[in-house]
């Protein structure tokens, strides 16, 4: 079960100069294929008058992630692809990546446009730096007032985090965040700290 991942920690811009040829990254964190799309649509509109913006974006994560790229009129496989192989040996997902180019009268050739668009989303993602996000279940516990004590130990012990607590006329339903590896053994454990007195209720995924 994949319970976490990787992405990039901020949005950033980055210029490289590669011979006479000037390249931007931009870099933008994007949970969806959809927001990824707006983002190239609005980096290519910021640089309408580039020679190309290419474009390379990974979302999702295990057998649901999605995988794009465009070499946007460069000679086929020079610069949409060695962006997205930066990407994947970074290991990052939810990321987009624009590399816009400026031709500065000197062909680079095909070899020096792969080395050239990988360098360019190599330092983008340099500066975007890495954060790791998880993935939570939403977990609501109703028990006694009397095992209250009990249920918050179980939630510190598996790093659940608290988000509620509703003080209730018959008992108390407490509202928890908690990785999705840790969801089993937290009700076994609250089954066993309680003797069996709580009811456990998982809610919808959330972050």
């Amino acid at each position: 079960m994949i319970d976490s991942f990787s992405t990039v920690a901020r949005n950033v811009r980055v210029k490289i100069a590669v011979g006479a040829c000037r390249f931007i990254a931009s870099v933008a964190k994007t949970e969806t294929e959809a927001e990824a799309k707006a983002f190239i649509e609005k980096v290519s509109g910021e640089f309408a008058d580039a020679t190309h913006n290419v474009y390379a974006y990974r979302i999702g994560v295990g057998d649901g992630a999605v995988s794009r790229q465009s070499d946007d009129g460069e000679p086929a496989g020079s610069s949409g692809p060695p962006m997205l192989q930066a990407l994947e040996k970074a290991g990052l997902t939810n990321v987009t990546v624009v590399g816009t180019r400026y031709f500065g009268g000197v062909k680079l050739g095909i070899g020096g446009l792969v080395r050239a668009y990988r360098a360019c989303a190599e330092a983008g993602l340099a500066e975007a730096g890495e954060d790791t996000e998880v993935f939570k279940e939403v977990i609501k516990i109703l028990v006694s007032y009397d095992l209250l004590g009990n249920v918050m130990r179980e939630i510190g012990a598996v790093d659940g985090e608290v988000d509620g607590v509703d003080y209730q006329e018959n008992g108390v339903c407490v509202t928890c965040l908690l990785p999705l590896t840790k969801v089993e053994t937290l009700k076994t454990q609250l089954v066993e700290s309680t003797r069996g007195n709580v009811t456990v209720e998982i809610g919808h995924n959330n972050r």
